[in-house]
Order: C-alpha cells, then structure tokens, then sequence
C-alpha cells in the first residue's frame, strides 16, 4: 500500500455539512524516486522509493480528508495498481465510489526528485476509458450526490474515448444543481465557465487559453478575469509569484511562503482541499481562508510525497502569509 502522506488528521464539526464529492477518472500512484546529482546517459543509483496517491482528484480529496471533512471520491481503476489507490483513499477515511476493473493496470507516475530538490515527473497516459464505462460512473455519481452538493472536478479527460464526456459531467452538475469547483484545463474549463463554477483555479497558461491572449502581468490576469463576472471567485496560480484573487467585491494579490521544498507536484491541489473545506465548512473570514490555503500549499511543498500536507504546520504559517488588496 502506498505511504499515506506527510501529515496529521484535524477534525472539524461537519456532521450538518453538505457532502463534497471528487471525481477522478486517470487515478495514478505516485512513485518517488530519490537519487543524487543527475548524470544523463549513464547509470543513476536510486537511494530511496517512496509511494503515495496520484491525481489531482485523488489528492484533493485526501487534503479534505486531513482536514477532517467527509468526502466521497468517484472515479475508475484497473488491476492491483487501482486496488492500491482504493485502499489508500479508504484508509484515510474517504468515502470510496470508484468502479473497478480486473486488468489491465492502472497508471504509475514517477517522480525524480534529486540531491538539489529539482523534480521531474513522468507520467504515464492511463488506460483508456470506454464510453460503457464513463457511464457507468457517471450514473452512478448522479444517483449518490444530492442537490446542493459541492462537486471538485480536477484534472482532464484525456484518457477517455467519449467526446461528449465533458458534457455529460457537467449535465449532471446542472441537474443536481451542484456547487461546482472547477480546477481543469482544456475542454473541462472551457465548458465548465457555462455551468457558472462557484470557483475556478486557472494557471497562467490555462487562464492565457481562456482568454485567447498571452497573460502574465498582474494588469492581464484582472483584465483577463474581468470576463467572467458570473463567476463568484477565481484564483490564478502564478506559480512562484503567488496567486491573484477575485471575489467578495475585492481583488487580492497573495505571496507565496519560503520554505524548504520536498517538492511541489500536489502544492495546487492542497490549496484547492483548503479553499472547498473552508468555504464549504467553516465560516472563517475571506482574508483568513486565503491565507490558511496559501499555508496549506507551502505545508505540502515541506512534504518529499506528492500528496499530503502536516495541518498544524500549516496553522503556524498562516499568519506569516502576505495578502494585499488591489
């Protein structure tokens, strides 16, 4: 079984809380591969593998989980490998929809992480998924979320034969009058914007595509969001440079934290776990929610694993988080 993460279980009162489900369709596990001082064409000893979850849903879904909110995770798996992704989510205490298949195998990642902290990760493309079997799933989540539910739908679909698969999730989220975070790129994005997403959290790139323009400065990514004003609240990662937020009738530009990175592959999904459990299960002030995450974030990045972050870490950071309105 993969490792569970890096972290600790911190419980709030959810027992009258909506139900957040997550959806993921090309689950993976991580394997992290720890080495010295990368040499090109020629051998390079392995000093260290480690396992933990992959997929940008999967690790939502644990960060929630961290942060003591009942979850439930859809999504599909294959083979020995989708055995070892079910039983890691369920071992954290996620409610675990998956459909499972027999063979073939589901994907591993790899992350090689070496002696200076540069990490790069290698996937694998995932079994392709049949239109029989995105149905399936799809009928399934309909009749398990109730109206009103919060639904983060993360990652893509690139593994999936059906070209109407966009459609028809968010179909479902329309039916189920579904609160929709929205944290994709490509096809989900772009036709995630009509279903009016509670929160979207566009990169750069992803915000560049939308916008059909190259964004960079502070100046375009305002101009860019000032097109979606139906949106309640969109958060644009800048990577290193920090965030820019909207919404509330503000806009704040928000600064990463220094600290010493483990690595930064789930760093994005830990603030979107952040942001759904404080907007759907706290009633803590904007600012503070922005700043939590934030920590969250820069908690994950401490972490060698992929997923996971330590929440008391995390609390002891929030107030070292610098956030200014603009």
């Amino acid at each position: 079984m993969p490792a569970a993460c890096c972290g600790h279980l911190y419980r709030y009162d959810t027992a009258e809380k909506r139900m957040i489900h997550t959806i993921t369709l090309n689950p993976a596990i991580d394997k992290i591969l720890s080495i010295g001082n990368f040499q090109p064409n020629c051998t390079n000893r392995i000093r260290k593998v480690r396992l933990c979850l992959g997929g940008k849903g999967s690790h939502i879904a644990y960060g929630l989980s961290l942060l003591g909110v009942r979850n439930r995770a859809y999504g599909i798996a294959f083979g020995h490998v989708g055995r070892q992704i079910m039983e890691a989510l369920e071992s954290a205490g996620i409610e675990v929809a998956y459909d499972h298949y027999n063979s073939p195998e589901s994907r591993t990642n790899y992350l090689l992480i070496d002696a200076q902290n540069n990490a790069t990760f290698l996937a694998e493309a995932g079994v392709s998924l049949t239109e029989e079997m995105t149905d399936h799933l799809f009928r399934r989540m309909e009749e398990g979320t109730d109206w009103g539910d919060a639904v983060a739908v993360a990652g893509d679909a690139s593994n999936a034969k059906d070209g109407n698969i966009h459609q028809k999730l968010l179909e479902i989220v329309k039916r189920r009058r579904l609160k929709l975070y929205l944290d994709s790129s490509g096809e989900f994005l772009r036709k995630g914007i009509a279903c009016r997403p509670y929160l979207i959290k566009p990169n750069l790139d992803e915000l560049a595509e939308l916008a059909r323009r190259p964004v960079s400065s502070q100046e375009e990514v305002l101009e860019a969001i000032s097109a979606f004003p139906e949106i309640p609240y969109i958060l644009v990662s800048m990577g290193a440079r920090g965030w820019i937020f909207r919404g509330g009738g503000k806009r704040y530009r928000g600064f990463g934290l220094k600290v010493p990175v483990g690595n930064t592959a789930g760093c994005g999904d830990a603030l979107m776990s952040a942001l759904l459990c404080r907007f759907e299960h706290t009633e803590e002030p904007l600012l503070d929610t922005l700043a939590f995450a934030t920590a969250v974030s820069a908690a994950c990045a401490m972490c060698a694993e992929t997923v996971g972050f330590d929440v008391e870490q995390a609390k002891r950071m929030q107030g070292d988080v610098v956030i200014q309105e603009i």
